[in-house]
């Protein structure tokens, strides 16, 4: 999983959508067992005990190749048992009807593992998921889904913690990096930074405003270590449109700007108070005079 913590940004204010990676797990997302004793794996002939009273019995091979051990009622898997498949993935927990629902541990042959509610043979309710790269989920589940409240996290450290939607950051959130100080709180929507929200840079920017798919657009602050700051309309990630931009050394510029310059109608203030109205263009200011910026 690539960590976007790592990635550099420009002056201009630029931030790529991996800062806050994909929250999609390689492997087997889908999470169901795959083998209902009322569908895939007929069963033996049930037993002579009462249709409500449930039975254990030891292990034995059902159809498919698959072997099952525990409690039975009449012709179901119903109650603690243990499901194992031919390629070596294991099932351990509650059968209903011959389907697993209630608590139960999953583990794929890959060495991915699940454990949490059930429903259906699928993970619904609380769990966690833990994949073979070291990532993990843990936290609401809807049908093999992660749907809710929950965190996951990756190996590198980084980590995300919010709203989930149909298995993908969908909501109200927090993403923080594993090998750097970069962090996002705010709102997400498909997996992308979109609505109010706040980026702490590594470099020691920070941005408080609107994001869209995943870059700065719409109204926004930033403010840098040195004490500059601005506020404004961004659009992708770059000043345009009006806003205000203060220099450490109190010179302030307020007007136009367009992909992330001085562009249009302008004042410049100088240290001094001294204010000129200009016009300005790709950066640089073609009429009155003043400070430059």
């Amino acid at each position: 999983m690539l960590c976007g913590g790592c990635c550099d940004k420009g002056a201009g204010g630029d931030i790529r959508d991996a800062d806050a990676p994909a929250t999609a797990v390689a492997g087997d997302t889908a999470l169901n067992i795959g083998a209902s004793s009322s569908d895939t794996y007929p069963k033996t002939p049930p037993a002579k005990k009462g249709p409500d009273e449930l039975e254990e019995r030891p292990e034995e091979e059902v159809e498919g190749g698959a072997k099952y051990s525990g409690q039975w009622l009449g012709p179901f898997w119903h109650g603690k048992g243990t499901l194992t498949r031919p390629d070596g993935s294991r099932y351990e927990g509650m059968f209903s009807e011959g389907r697993a629902k209630g608590h139960g541990l999953f583990i794929a042959a890959n060495g991915n593992r699940y454990e949490g509610q059930w429903d259906q043979d699928r993970a619904h309710g609380e769990g966690k998921y833990v994949h073979e790269d070291g990532s993990t989920y843990e936290g609401e589940w809807h049908q093999d889904e992660k749907f809710g409240k929950g965190k996951e996290s990756w190996a590198d450290g980084s980590c995300y913690e919010g709203e989930f939607l149909r298995g993908i950051k969908h909501g109200v959130g927090c993403y923080k990096a594993g090998c750097s100080s970069v962090e996002y709180q705010g709102q997400f929507r498909e997996d992308k930074m979109d609505g109010d929200g706040t980026y702490a840079f590594a470099d020691g920017r920070t941005f408080a405003g609107q994001w869209l798919k995943g870059h700065m657009s719409g109204d926004g602050k930033m403010s840098w270590p040195d004490g500059s700051k601005y506020s404004g309309h961004y659009k992708k990630d770059l000043r345009h449109g009006e806003g205000t931009f203060t220099w450490p050394d109190g010179r302030v510029y307020t007007g136009q700007w367009k992909n992330g310059k001085q562009d249009g109608k302008g004042t410049m203030r100088n240290a001094q108070g001294v204010s000129v109205e200009s016009e300005w263009s790709n950066g640089v200011q073609v009429e009155g005079k003043g400070a430059d910026a």
